[in-house]
């Protein structure tokens, strides 16, 4: 199956990436905001003990352990990820998607887009279901196309 193809590297493309992979649009638009505040050029470090382990990637914060599978599999580069929003997008509505096709439409899954299914990261897990899940609460009470228009322009909602 192929799961992304090139895109403008300007392009927020939420509505297309929800099509594609049955997520709403305003779910990924939540995730881009409480991962990098829809800022596409985002670096998150993540260390232990001082020295930096993995790295996250973007608009949607893609951690650089998938960085692997996602060369080999569909050429995406970590350059790509930083230079192209929309297939950063795709990419995180890819691994969403995965959580959710694995473990159900909960937020569980939706909180080990950050934290992972790992047995003792319960409550990173929660933490985050939270953060997404009020944004996407208050997204949802705004109006949808105006809130997803302005999202594929960049700008913070």
């Amino acid at each position: 199956m192929i799961l992304f193809t090139p895109f403008s590297g300007k392009a927020f493309c939420f509505l297309a990436a929800g099509k594609m992979y049955q997520i709403d649009p305003l779910l990924l638009i939540a995730i881009a905001e409480v991962e990098s505040s829809m800022n596409p050029k985002a670096i998150g470090l993540n260390k232990k003990n001082g020295v930096v382990k993995t790295e996250d990637i973007g608009l949607m914060q893609i951690n650089s352990s998938w960085l692997p599978q996602l060369s080999h599999s569909f050429g995406i580069t970590r350059k790509t990820l930083l230079n192209n929003a929309c297939q950063n997008l795709y990419v995180g509505a890819y691994i969403l998607a995965k959580n959710l096709s694995r473990h159900g439409v909960n937020w569980t899954s939706v909180g080990a887009y950050n934290a992972g299914f790992k047995q003792g990261n319960e409550k990173n897990r929660l933490k985050y279901a939270k953060k997404v899940y009020r944004k996407y609460r208050d997204l949802l009470s705004g109006n949808r196309e105006v809130i997803i228009e302005r999202a594929s322009r960049g700008e913070c909602i």
